[in-house]
């Protein structure tokens, strides 16, 4: 029987005072905020934690990513109106990890009465964006939701690199941001958010080129994917070749603005170059697809970087004939690829429900990893910083949303097992576009031809 509770005065649709969401507001502690919000306050206070910001005090809190900075958000939460007297204190210190435990004498002499504090978080906001399912644990389940320094480089100064790349994704990452590491200057969380502003920067500038709301980009920062999947054009080779040069832009763009990339020699350049084209194509193919078709079709269909689309088990639609090579042909060099790509990516994403913070993370992760083999010590070396943070940032992300850390073990680990069958494609569209090429079947802009023979 469903017991109905005391009217607050407060709509149930009421925005988040401290991490701004549109929709999740309720009561909480005499404020208004998210479930999320609420249980990082109940936690904070009473486990009595003090953290202090590594900035200026003044840090943007957010709901896409909330634990940007945890002193911030707990000013922002007592700003909010949020009293620490509302907080029942706990019956027993059993569950406080250790990291977290302090002497008592201590907190009286250190914690003012504006004191900043933090917790780790059993924070769930079911109405966020963001917000992963707790109702069953996550995993390939059809019900399932969920300041660059300047640098002098010294080979003779940099860690070893022996025991794999992956070696820090194999124990549980601490609750705290690592320190800035000897290349790059930015934690974990600020690194992911770094990844999460490009995969943003890149949807808004698709809306620029390939769609009629252009518009929309400019004054809305939406970030989001831009095409309407309720009539999308045939996909065509013709249509792709563009939409490949554009991707290619994007990819520029990024390996610019990418920490660590003004350090690499120019061949390292050029590797890493490729490896974040393919990403920025094959793997954004997946995420626009799953976005648009978040319930998959009775006959599933696959969506490309410029919004066109075609059909997946037969030849229905985006097969037609074209000038430079026939329907035929086409089958024989991409039906078989777009059916496994499909199986292998898209429904797995679609199936996890990850979130775009996730999905950036995963990203990430392929770019530094998909040319790992052609990798110098040195370019070795900034991937397993990028690799380290990410995993770090993300951690940290899940303990935003979990309790249970087996939870957060199964999201990591279903995210890197993704990472294989992403390089398994990545083989087989390098060989497709390789044979392609050989054989002259249809047009590839001169970039690509470079980066094919590289």
């Amino acid at each position: 029987m469903k017991v109905e509770r005391p009217y607050s005065g407060i709509p149930a649709t009421a925005k988040c005072l401290v991490c701004e969401h549109p929709d999740g507001g309720s009561a909480h502690f005499g404020s208004t905020s998210c479930l999320a919000c609420a249980a990082f306050f109940r936690r904070t206070v009473s486990l009595n934690i003090q953290f202090q910001c590594k900035k200026d005090k003044a840090c943007i809190i957010f709901h896409e990513l909330r634990m940007i900075c945890r002193a911030c958000r707990f000013d922002k939460c007592v700003k909010a109106g949020m009293r620490r007297e509302c907080v029942q204190k706990r019956r027993s210190n059993k569950k406080i990890p250790k990291k977290h435990m302090m002497r008592e004498d201590q907190i009286k002499m250190e914690i003012p009465d504006d004191c900043k504090f933090e917790c780790p978080g059993d924070q769930t906001d079911d109405n966020s964006p963001l917000s992963i399912e707790k109702k069953s644990p996550p995993g390939l389940m059809s019900d399932n939701s969920p300041e660059m320094v300047d640098f002098k480089f010294d080979p003779s100064e940099m860690p070893s690199t022996s025991g794999g790349s992956m070696q820090r994704s194999e124990r549980t990452p601490s609750r705290q941001s690592i320190e800035s590491s000897k290349i790059l200057s930015m934690n974990g969380e600020e690194l992911l958010r770094f990844y999460v502003d490009q995969l943003k920067m890149s949807m808004d500038r698709r809306r620029m080129i390939f769609t009629e709301t252009a518009l929309l980009a400019v004054i809305e920062d939406r970030g989001d994917v831009p095409f309407d999947a309720r009539e999308p054009p045939p996909h065509s080779l013709k249509r792709q070749y563009e939409s490949q040069r554009f991707d290619n832009l994007l990819a520029f763009d990024f390996c610019k603005c990418c920490p660590g990339f003004d350090l690499l020699a120019q061949m390292e350049k050029a590797i890493f170059y490729r490896s974040c084209s393919l990403a920025y194509c094959l793997l954004d193919i997946a995420w626009i697809t799953v976005q648009a078709y978040q319930v998959e079709l009775p006959e599933p269909v696959v969506m490309y970087t410029d919004g066109s689309v075609c059909t997946v088990n037969d030849m229905s639609y985006g097969w037609d004939d074209e000038e430079d090579i026939c329907a035929h042909d086409k089958k024989k060099l991409f039906l078989g690829f777009v059916r496994r790509f499909n199986e292998a990516i898209c429904r797995p994403i679609r199936t996890l429900k990850l979130t775009h913070v996730e999905f950036a993370a995963l990203k990430a992760l392929c770019i530094w990893k998909l040319g790992y083999c052609e990798f110098t010590p040195s370019m070795k070396v900034i991937g397993k910083e990028h690799e380290e943070a990410i995993l770090h940032g993300l951690h940290n992300y899940y303990e935003d949303l979990y309790e249970d850390s087996n939870e957060i073990s199964m999201r990591l680990g279903n995210l890197i097992l993704l990472m294989g069958t992403v390089f398994e494609m990545n083989q087989l569209i390098m060989e497709t576009y390789k044979s392609a090429e050989l054989f002259a079947l249809f047009k590839l802009d001169a970039l690509s031809k470079s980066l094919l023979t590289l």
